[in-house]
C-alpha cells in the first residue's frame, strides 16, 4: 500500500475525491469477458477515461453497422460470428458529442474479442493534452508522472498548482492513469514517466500510451518489454512531442489496446 498516497487521498477527499480504483470492478469485468461469452453474447463497454464512469448512447460502427451503447455503456452483440473468426481486424469508429472519435480495429485472435472495454476522452481545448496510460492485469500498479517546471503530478500530488491533474490512478492493474494537462506553453519542457511502483511483474507489450491533443488522438506510444521500474517516456519542447524510452509509435488508426 502507498502510504503517502493514502494520507493524500484522505486530506483531499472531503474537499474533491479524485482518482478511483478499477475502472470495471469485479462484477462488470466478469459479465463482459466470461459470463457474456456462455450466454453466446458478446459485450463492449465503454467508460469515461477521466471519470470512469459509463457513457451511454456512444455511437459504435462496426463495418457497415451501427449500435448504440446502453445505460450501462455496453453494445452487446451475437458471438457466434467471432468465434468463427481467427485473426480478424474489423473496422470500428466509436463517437459521442462531447468526447474525442475514435477510429481503430476490433480485433478478434482464436476466437476471442481482445478489445472488449474501451476509454474515451473528453473533448479538450485546442492547448490541453491528456494522457492515458494502458496495459494488462501485471504489474498491478504501474504510475503516471507529468513533470513541468516547478511541478510534478503524480499520485504524491494530484493537481499540481492547476497546471495538471492525475484524474485516475489504478493500483490493480489494466490501467488507466490518466493525467491532463491544462495549458501547454511553448516556454516550459514537461516530461512524462511511467514508474512500475508495484515491480510484482515486468512492463510487457501490452502497455501504452495514449496522448491526446486538443479534439485529436495524437499519439498511440507502445512501451518497451522491459524490468526497468523507471520509464521516461516523452518530453514536450516547444509544444512538440519527442519519444525517448519507447518503441516506435502507432498511428491514430492503429489497434487501441482496450482490455
Amino acid at each position: 500500500m502507498k502510504l503517502i498516497r493514502v494520507a493524500v487521498l484522505f486530506a483531499i477527499v472531503v474537499a474533491a475525491p479524485l482518482a478511483q480504483a478499477a475502472c470495471w470492478d469485479k462484477k462488470e469485468y466478469r459479465e463482459i469477458e466470461n459470463f457474456s461469452e456462455l450466454d453466446d453474447k458478446l459485450i463492449l463497454s465503454f467508460k469515461d477515461a477521466v471519470n470512469c464512469e459509463v457513457i451511454e448512447a456512444v455511437t459504435v460502427q462496426l463495418g457497415k453497422l451501427v449500435y448504440k451503447t446502453d445505460s450501462k455503456g455496453y453494445v452487446t452483440l451475437p458471438m457466434a460470428p467471432f468465434l468463427q473468426a481467427d485473426n480478424l481486424e474489423m473496422p470500428m469508429k466509436v463517437s459521442k458529442e462531447g468526447y474525442t472519435t475514435i477510429e481503430t480495429q476490433l480485433k478478434v485472435a482464436a476466437g476471442t474479442v481482445l478489445n472488449k472495454r474501451l476509454l474515451l476522452s473528453p473533448s479538450l481545448a485546442g492547448n490541453s493534452m491528456r494522457f492515458i496510460l494502458q496495459w494488462s492485469e501485471q504489474p498491478q500498479d504501474l504510475d503516471l508522472h507529468l513533470q513541468g517546471n516547478g511541478f510534478h503530478v503524480s499520485y504524491r500530488d494530484m493537481r499540481a498548482g492547476g497546471e495538471a491533474t492525475l484524474d485516475q490512478d489504478e493500483q490493480s492493474g489494466f490501467g488507466p492513469e490518466t493525467i491532463t494537462l491544462n495549458n501547454v506553453t511553448k516556454d516550459q519542457q514537461y516530461k512524462i514517466t511511467v514508474v512500475n511502483y508495484s515491480a510484482d511483474a515486468d512492463i510487457d507489450e501490452t502497455a501504452k500510451l495514449l496522448v491526446y491533443v486538443g479534439n485529436r488522438l495524437e499519439r498511440v506510444i507502445p512501451l518497451p518489454v522491459t524490468n526497468k521500474t523507471t520509464l521516461d517516456v516523452l518530453t514536450i519542447s516547444n509544444a512538440n512531442i519527442q519519444l525517448l524510452d519507447t518503441k516506435p509509435a502507432l498511428n491514430q488508426n492503429a489497434y487501441l489496446p482496450g482490455w
